[in-house]
């Protein structure tokens, strides 16, 4: 395996597109064992662990979400003998996916460089998991109780597939702690339509992993990714914009496809705010420098970490795809909503209303009516199923969190 050092050295805050806000995006995000000292080395891996005599669940994991709320913990490694400062080794396990873990250890190496604690005082790297890692790990997850299904619904889900009355969240097991919940709806043509959602991150490259699985477990032929994006355009203020497209540019190639929503955005008139556009896929927010934005300005205008990996799963499957997203936050100008703001009040009362407006558009397509019956609600939920954890606030399960 290869092991990536950061240098946290050459980070600069006033060369970060979030600017003002990058500090409280990070410091929500930094597991607290990370801030209890100053450890020699930090090393960031994909290896999902949550139980364990030397694991560490975050005590500031979200668990007023039903869904993403499983987060990265920690463990003390001892890498010599006779109990040396310099042989401890702090451990942090995302779940396996490149972009997750390069995010996570960027996340804490620019909090370390925040508070002037230099790479020769605390090294942080990173090792890559495989795209095997990620695949395992979901081919025996509850997915293969789920049975077949023509189209699945990723990103906000829980608030997408609210009805009244509430349909439960399925899990396919009475065993606790799976990964992934579902609701189902069968067409009038006979097809079945999954709302899916996820206990953990479905971050980056390992979105299109879970695609590839649904595929080979569920039969999967239709995506939807109904989630968020930053804006690439000054004028788009956050929580007000939806955006699509159907050309995304990741790691030097660009990918385009024919989405199966367009038919559907043209039919309805009363969208405010709908634009086309073109999007980049990056590995995290962190990435997006003064350096970055002036390359990416004039060739894109949205940006995530998931639409690349998923056009890219769903081409090599012949499946069909496409995407909705609320605009979170704007690279190019400030304004008062962020993605360090996403919790204030401001924004859920401002994301109740474009989440319906998301709705309305999935009614239409899918042809179930029962999407209408009740709008999304941010802060009132359906009943949880044993399997997940309850929730009461808002779900975010899209990256730019």
């Amino acid at each position: 395996m290869t092991t990536i050092r950061i240098d946290q050295d050459a980070f600069s805050k006033a060369t970060h597109m979030m600017h003002g806000s990058l500090q409280a995006y990070i410091d929500t995000k930094i597991h607290p064992l990370v801030r209890s000292r100053i450890w020699p080395r930090i090393v960031v891996r994909g290896h999902y662990a949550r139980t364990g005599d030397n694991v560490l669940v975050s005590p500031l994991e979200k668990r007023d979400k039903r869904f993403n709320w499983h987060r990265p913990t920690a463990a003390v490694v001892m890498e010599g003998k006779g109990g040396s400062q310099d042989a401890i080794t702090l451990e942090i396990c995302c779940f396996p996916g490149r972009d997750y873990v390069q995010h996570y250890a960027l996340l804490i190496a620019s909090h370390l460089a925040l508070r002037g604690i230099t790479a020769t005082m605390s090294a942080v790297e990173y090792i890559p998991p495989s795209r095997e890692q990620c695949i395992d790990l979901f081919l025996q997850s509850n997915l293969r109780w789920m049975g077949q299904v023509d189209t699945v619904v990723l990103g906000y889900v829980d608030y997408l597939a609210s009805t009244d009355p509430p349909v439960a969240w399925e899990t396919g097991t009475d065993a606790p702690d799976q990964f992934f919940a579902w609701k189902q709806f069968h067409r009038d043509d006979g097809s079945v339509v999954a709302f899916v959602g996820s206990m953990m991150s479905l971050w980056g490259d390992i979105i299109g992993n879970l695609v590839r699985v649904l595929r080979q477990l569920n039969g999967v032929s239709r995506v939807l990714y109904m989630g968020k994006a930053g804006s690439l355009r000054p004028q788009d203020p956050p929580n007000e914009v939806l955006a699509t497209g159907n050309v995304s540019h990741m790691d030097c190639t660009v990918r385009s496809w024919k989405s199966t929503l367009d038919g559907t955005l043209a039919n309805i008139t009363a969208i405010p705010n709908l634009s086309h556009g073109v999007h980049v896929t990056v590995p995290t927010p962190l990435v997006e420098t003064d350096a970055w934005f002036a390359q990416w300005e004039d060739r894109a205008q949205w940006v995530d970490c998931e639409v690349g990996h998923l056009v890219e799963a769903c081409q090599a499957d012949g499946i069909q795809f496409a995407y909705l997203h609320f605009i979170s936050d704007n690279v190019a100008r400030h304004y008062p909503q962020s993605l360090a703001t996403e919790r204030d009040g401001v924004v859920l009362q401002a994301r109740q209303r474009v989440l319906d407006t998301m709705r309305r558009v999935l009614a239409d397509y899918l042809c179930l009516e029962v999407l209408r019956s009740s709008p999304s609600r941010l802060g009132i939920h359906e009943p949880v199923p044993t399997a997940a954890a309850p929730g009461d606030a808002e779900d975010l399960n899209g990256s730019r969190t």
